[in-house]
């Protein structure tokens, strides 16, 4: 695998900068959701869409190399834990943005149920079990798990589509369904959907190897780790003190990785890393973080806080390189303190430490005399 940025930023024309403290791209929106529930993966997706437009959405996607479909539900558990998840993820904008627009000002999201084939036969998209046969007074087939409201009614004409109400309707009296049951809709409603898929893959995994916690910086350093998915990785984004600053090039070499996970391709070419201008920031206590995403929409994230130590100016150059004719140095152990470093008219104390991980003596702090 060569070094990239991840999938997301492949289209850049312009190259990543060897310093990066500029912004490379905008941030992106948060990834939609993943859970699991008895095995199962489940991914439920923010931007409404037609019934149609959810179905064919999530054929198109797979996990472990099998396609979904909208979600088909088997038991209470099943239903518990889909509604607890939706809800407990969504805003309330993003509620107010899946109200079906069929007098109820109810909320819904979408499941893989329809009987435009026929009628009153309630079938299920992934493989066409049928699971209702009748409208509200009708019962569920070879014993299938359903969880109507005082549905269905074809209220509004053709309601062909299966949704799960995430709040009770109709205003005001609430009396034809509790949040978590189900309702038929007609399918050109736009709402949030959850796919369901019938594989449970090992977790993203990442590490921030630098900068580490409660680590010291000074200079240009670097920003690198790991991060290993199943389903490839699509982005790597950082953030300074939580503001978005840019994404990182993946596919470093790592052979400890390899060797740890030899069983998930790519392990081997699973590093990130970039160069970073630590004394572009501040002198004092800061946090990096980093958000990996997968080709799955997983996310995971990992943070350092950290000090900067720095001279007054962010960058010396060199009508300011370091004089130091009338310095003096101690040690202690593995510290050495340099005094008396003239930089830019102004005097330091500068303290290095050895530093194992590197195998070389790096500045641990600066002290304006």
């Amino acid at each position: 695998m060569k070094r990239t940025i991840a999938k997301f930023a492949k289209t850049l024309a312009t190259p990543v900068s060897v310093v990066a403290m500029l912004t490379l791209l905008s941030a992106g929106a948060h990834a939609d959701l993943v859970f699991e529930h008895d095995g199962h993966t489940y991914r439920l997706v923010e931007l409404p869409a037609t019934w149609s437009d959810a179905t064919a959405a999530a054929k198109a996607m797979t996990l472990a190399g099998d396609p979904g479909y909208l979600a088909r539900i088997d038991s209470a558990a099943e239903n518990k834990a889909i509604l607890e998840a939706v809800i407990s993820h969504l805003s309330p904008a993003q509620l107010a943005n899946s109200i079906a627009n069929d007098g109820s000002e109810a909320a819904f999201v979408w499941l893989g149920g329809s009987d435009a084939g026929r009628e009153g036969q309630w079938t299920w998209t992934n493989n066409g079990d049928l699971f209702w046969q009748g409208d509200f007074n009708g019962a569920p087939v070879n014993g299938r798990y359903t969880n109507w409201g005082i549905q269905p009614d074809n209220a509004g004409g053709p309601e062909n589509a299966l949704a799960m109400s995430l709040a009770g309707w109709p205003e005001p009296f609430y009396d034809l369904g509790e949040i978590g049951q189900w309702n038929d809709l007609e399918a050109g409603n736009r709402l949030v959907y959850v796919i369901e898929f019938d594989a449970v893959v090992a977790p993203l995994r990442a590490e921030l190897d630098q900068p580490a916690d409660q680590g010291v910086y000074t200079g240009v350093g670097m920003i690198r780790g790991w991060a290993l998915s199943e389903e490839e990785i699509e982005r790597i984004e950082v953030y300074v003190d939580g503001r978005y600053a840019f994404d990182v090039p993946y596919g470093d070499p790592r052979d400890d990785v390899g060797y740890a996970y030899p069983h998930i391709d790519g392990s081997s070419t699973s590093g990130f890393s970039v160069p970073f201008r630590y004394n572009a920031l501040s002198a004092g206590e800061h946090t990096i973080s980093v958000i990996v995403t997968d080709g799955f929409g997983d996310r995971v994230e990992r943070s350092a806080t950290f000090d900067v130590v720095r001279f007054e100016p962010f960058f010396v150059g060199k009508e300011n390189t370091p004089n130091m004719n009338w310095s003096l140095a101690s040690s202690y152990a593995d510290y050495i303190t340099v005094r008396g470093v003239e930089v830019g008219g102004s005097v330091y104390s500068v303290t290095l430490r050895w530093q194992t991980l590197t195998q070389s003596f790096e500045i641990v702090n600066i002290i304006k005399n």
